[in-house]
């Protein structure tokens, strides 16, 4: 006998077009219905500029719904795109009511968007989720107060009838009204530190670079030649590419060839840069103006990138300021950061500020910069977003300079490292190193929310070729992170919501009272 075993099948009739029907325990369908939608609605809308003119915008719910999908999951514009077209879950959280089969926009408009949303307004909406969960977290711990409460008069006045009316003293009012002024100006920690987020660019170097500038002028002169009806010069770009793939396909490459292999380059680009020059002057400037901005860019790129590998070479040395990695991204600098991944990283670098698990980007810097700098900056974007200053500060050691111990202390705020200078014998306490290792311990959540953003979210790989859109892509990715931090903050609220009706039912059933389970807790809402 010849056994076959069927799958589980689920029938067609379940897939209906409407997806109000869909089962609520998907992640998709519990970011739909728990997100901030209005207030999210209100930081969009207020980067548009279409009140009295322009076509009408698409909802933010799809906007930023479909900025988390691509996001979470990692996919690029298009295959974004197929998948919501793919998935009925991930077109309800974006607000439709129906099942489509089209594309929900087009690919190319998530580079408009993120030209459009900048680093601040994802704080904006990082923010509203922080303090969604925290009210929800304050409503939460109200109703186990009254809870607590209730229980708790009913044992008091057991007590009193066996006690004959004695009643427990109240805490002192004066007190407690001390410790919530103390609290009111200074509360929360702030814990700030800052990273490179590497942008995707091939590791530069010399021939690498002047390769590309000659690559980039041959087409420059195709385009203008075209435009302006002149004829062609020749520039004998094969032979220059033939010089350089004798060069870099080498494994072992010697000094004296790479010298002269970068020597050979840059006398090609200084004459196609000449020739550029020739033919400009021999037109109007209209028909410079007539090739692409890109084009005109890149020329004035090119020009830069030049004068600084020329004084290198004549000079014998390596570095330069403002030195041009990328010609397609000009705005990309080397940063050293001395890791043992890789001494140094192409890409921006962010200051970054955790509360309450949640990460916000309050520094983005093309250009290398010293951190300790940006204690300030953090400071005033705390007070900004809460209203008040934090009570206590974990930061790395760059941080804790003279200057910033000065500031902190003038603010009353709390250093959570070690003083500076060589520590007394009074302080080798077992108190004072269990507190110091407290304090490097908490601040190790901002070194995992690095590495979880980058392993993860992909913020070390910044595929975005403009400076803004970069930035945009870079705090996209953290505020992914954040929403699915909310999205298990709920689901904790959530298990612990079906444990408490899961034991007063018990009790119900045990004392026999026809009470409805959920008038125990009116602030859940049912769908």
């Amino acid at each position: 006998m010849k056994f076959s075993s069927q799958p589980k099948t689920i029938p067609l009739e379940l897939f209906t077009p409407d997806l109000d029907q869909l089962p609520k325990h998907n992640r998709w369908v519990q970011l739909g219905d728990t997100l901030p939608w209005d207030k999210i609605e209100l930081i969009y809308n207020s980067r548009l500029n279409n009140v009295n003119r322009g076509a009408g915008n698409k909802p933010a719910r799809m906007i930023i719904g479909a900025l988390l999908i691509k996001h979470k999951m990692n996919l690029s514009d298009r295959e974004t795109i197929d998948a919501i077209r793919e998935n009925p879950y991930m077109q309800y959280m974006l607000g439709l009511k129906e099942f489509v089969d089209v594309p929900v926009f087009d690919a190319s408009l998530f580079v408009t968007i993120r030209k459009r949303l900048g680093e601040d307004d994802f704080n904006d909406m990082s923010e509203s989720l922080l303090k969604l969960q925290i009210e929800r977290h304050e409503e939460n711990q109200r109703h186990k107060a009254e809870k607590e409460s209730s229980s708790h008069n009913e044992d008091n006045d057991r007590d009193d009838v066996n006690n004959g009316g004695a009643s427990v003293a109240a805490p002192d009012s004066d007190k407690s009204s001390s410790e919530t002024n103390q609290t009111v100006i200074r509360k929360g920690i702030l814990k700030i530190d800052a990273t490179c987020s590497d942008a995707e660019v091939r590791y530069p170097t010399d021939l690498d670079i002047l390769h590309d500038g000659c690559e980039v002028m041959e087409r420059i002169l195709d385009r203008f030649c075209n435009e302006s009806g002149l004829q062609r010069p020749s520039t004998n770009f094969k032979h220059v590419h033939a010089v350089y793939a004798k060069v870099v396909k080498k494994k072992n490459k010697p000094l004296r060839e790479l010298k002269r292999c970068t020597e050979h380059l840059l006398s090609a680009l200084s004459r196609d840069i000449r020739i550029a020059f020739d033919l400009f002057a021999r037109t109007t400037t209209d028909h410079f103006f007539k090739l692409k901005r890109h084009d005109r860019e890149l020329f004035s790129t090119i020009l830069k990138m030049y004068s600084q590998q020329k004084g290198m070479f004549d000079s014998g040395i390596h570095r330069c300021d403002d030195r041009i990695v990328s010609i397609f991204q000009p705005h990309v600098r080397p940063i050293v950061r001395g890791k043992a991944k890789a001494k140094v990283e192409f890409g921006s670098k962010i200051g970054a500020s955790i509360v309450g698990g949640y990460t916000f980007i309050d520094h983005f810097s093309w250009d290398a910069y010293n951190e300790s700098e940006d204690l300030i900056r953090h400071l005033r974007a705390y007070r900004k977003r809460f209203g008040c200053l934090p009570e206590l500060l974990e930061s790395d050691k760059i941080y804790l300079n003279r200057r910033n111990r000065r500031i902190l202390k003038f603010l009353h705020i709390e250093v959570g490292g070690k003083p500076l200078g060589r520590p007394s014998k009074s302080l080798q306490t077992a108190d004072y190193e269990a507190r110091m290792a407290k304090y490097s311990g908490e601040r190790n959540e901002i070194e995992a929310t690095f590495g979880t953003g980058k392993r993860v979210y992909r913020a070390d790989n910044i595929r975005a070729k403009l400076a803004d859109t970069g930035n945009s892509w870079c705090a996209a990715c953290y505020f992914a992170k954040n929403v699915m931090k909310f999205l298990s903050g709920l689901l904790h609220v959530l298990t612990k919501l079906a444990s408490f009706i899961q034991t007063w039912s018990c009790k119900i059933v045990e004392f026999g009272k026809p009470t409805d389970v959920w008038e125990l807790c009116p602030f859940v809402v049912r769908n």
